[in-house]
């Protein structure tokens, strides 16, 4: 193995190393705030919701989600580069092939259909929370 083959299997592993503790930490997080939703930030009124805590879970299903693909890609990059299985390897590259095909699609759908969107660019948030500016002081 050359001195440039070491050089890319190291950057490959540190950087799954880091796929996989990005992908912990939002599993974490999203864990803790689903078992103790109740108990954060009770003092915050949103307009026209009686309770935040109820509508929290359409934020954190889907960290939840991510956080575990994150982590099994992660995985499975380092386990290939580490072992240089070349299964595992081709696994993985099919894997982010089609993360990164599925976002050059949604920015293509997004400007595509931008106009299609009426009143989610620009200002949608402000004035609907208060108390927040309180909790950041």
């Amino acid at each position: 193995m050359g001195c440039c083959d070491a050089l890319l299997k190291a950057i490959l592993i540190i950087t799954n190393v880091v796929v996989m503790l990005a992908g912990l930490l939002l599993l974490i997080v999203g864990g803790v705030f689903m078992a103790r939703k109740f108990d954060f930030f009770p003092d915050i009124e949103i307009d026209g919701v009686d309770d935040y805590s109820n509508n929290i879970n359409a934020v954190l299903i889907p960290i939840m989600v991510v956080g575990g693909i994150l982590l099994v890609f992660g995985l499975i990059g380092c386990l290939g580069a580490c072992t240089g299985k070349s299964g595992l390897l081709n696994i993985y590259f099919i894997m982010v092939l089609i993360v990164v095909i599925a976002e050059v699609a949604i920015i293509i759908v997004a400007v595509v259909k931008k106009n299609d969107f009426p009143g989610c660019h620009g200002g949608g948030s402000k004035g609907r929370v208060r108390g927040v500016q309180g909790c950041l002081r």
